[in-house]
This record gives structure tokens, sequence and C-alpha cells, in this order.
């Protein structure tokens, strides 16, 4: 630094500059860019969805939506009829690479009066994930590439737009460490209140052939799900259809 004001120092005390020596004034008096100075990552694109659901054919009212926080974004997940409720509660945040970082989750689910609560809590000074219901309680070590329950979804969507990206990832469900997978089964049109829209119909990669997922995310709506399909071990099944969305413009 010393130098570079030094040189400028004996240039001001010539007499006269040339075209060339004015713009090396310029870039001496500029202010050195710092390599650490980085883009800060997109912000992901809000939204608000409602579906038409069943579960064994009874009818059930559900909504998915992504919230921007003052720190961060929330996503919720929740259904609710006549037999009962759920929600599903998830904090995360966007690292300067732009890497989705869970900051908590959190269950809470009511049918037939029956109630049950899950937590997980995120403790990123000690890498730890902590996960309680009721009684019960599981800590493990957390890495930066673990997503929660429901963030998976967000880092799946992102990858679909990438047709060679895999789709497998590390998610911490009910304590424990997991390895979800997917495969790419062709594209579908699928009929909703919205029209018909073209989806990537993709399967999760199970070790049971009797429970399967199957979603169908939309190309147009970056990759939200359309349409969601499960059948259980034991046969029970549930499918959720879109129904309404709200996309906020990215800026």
């Amino acid at each position: 630094m010393l130098c570079r004001w030094f040189l400028l120092r004996r240039l001001i005390m010539r007499a006269s500059f040339t075209t060339l020596s004015l713009y090396f004034v310029v870039w001496l008096l500029s202010p050195p860019l710092l390599a650490n100075e980085a883009a800060s990552p997109a912000p992901l694109q809000l939204y608000q969805a409602s579906y038409s659901a069943t579960y064994n054919g009874i009818p059930i009212a559900a909504e998915r939506q992504l919230l921007k926080l003052e720190q961060g974004y929330r996503l919720e997940t929740s259904a609710s009829n006549f037999i009962g409720k759920m929600r599903e509660t998830e904090l995360l945040h966007l690292d300067p690479e732009g890497t989705i970082r869970i900051d908590g989750y959190s269950s809470k689910r009511s049918f037939f009066g029956s109630k049950r609560t899950e937590q997980l809590l995120i403790d990123h000074q000690r890498n730890k994930a902590i996960y309680t219901r009721k009684k019960k309680k599981r800590e493990t070590d957390l890495q930066p590439d673990y997503l929660g329950p429901i963030s998976y979804q967000l880092q799946l969507r992102r990858d679909l737009a990438q047709s060679d990206s895999p789709l497998e990832y590390t998610v911490i469900s009910r304590g424990k460490i997991k390895r979800y997978q997917f495969e790419r089964l062709g594209n579908e049109v699928i009929t909703t209140e919205l029209g018909d829209i073209n989806a990537v119909k993709i399967r999760r990669v199970r070790d049971s052939k009797e429970r399967e997922t199957i979603f169908w995310m939309a190309e147009e709506y970056a990759y939200l799900p359309v349409k969601i399909w499960q059948r259980e071990e034991d046969g029970e099944s549930y499918e959720m259809l879109l129904k309404s969305l709200t996309l906020e413009d990215q800026k």
C-alpha cells in the first residue's frame, strides 16, 4: 500500500500528465478488490401451494409454503380433516456458497385424540443435531450436507434443473441419518385445477418393494411437486394433487 501511495506522489509532482497517467492515478485511488468478496447466493423462490389430498380415500386439505424470515427461511407443510391434523415446520438458511443448511425442525400430529410431537434442534457451534420425542433423545454429529425431513425436497428441486445431477441426499429423519435416493422415470402430463401440467416423474428408491413414493415435479413451476403418491407396506396410501399456487417473482 505504501508503494502505491509513493508512486501516486511522484505522479502528482510532475507538471503534466498523459492520458495513460490519468488512468493510472484512478487505478491507484481505487480501493483494492478483496479476494473474499463474493456475490450473495440467489434467494430461494417463495411460494404458497394448496393441494387436494386423500388418505385411504378420505379427503384431506393440505398446504405447503416457503416463507422468508429476517434470518433465513421457514418451510411448512400441513394437512387436516375431520379426524385430525398435522404440521411440519423446518427452519433453514443458505450459506455463502448457496448450500441449504438446516436450522431446526418440528412436527405436531393429532389424530383421533392421540398427539405426537417431535423436535430437531440444531447446534451449529457444536455441529450437533438433537432429536427429541417425549422422553426419547438422540444426538448425532451434524455435517454440512445434512438436510431435514422436508428441506431435502428443496434441494431435489434444484437438482432436477440439472439433467445429469444425481438425486441423492443425506437426511436427518427422526434423529437418524438416512440416505434418500430417487430415479427419473420420464415425463407425464398431470391434469390439475390449474390445467394440464407437464411434470417430471421421479420415484424414491427403497429396499422394500411394498412401500413406494412417487413425485411429479413441474418444470414450469421450478420443479414444485404437482402430485405426490405414496403406498405404505400395510397397503395404506395417500395422494396429493396441486389445487392452487402462488409464486413470488424472484428479483
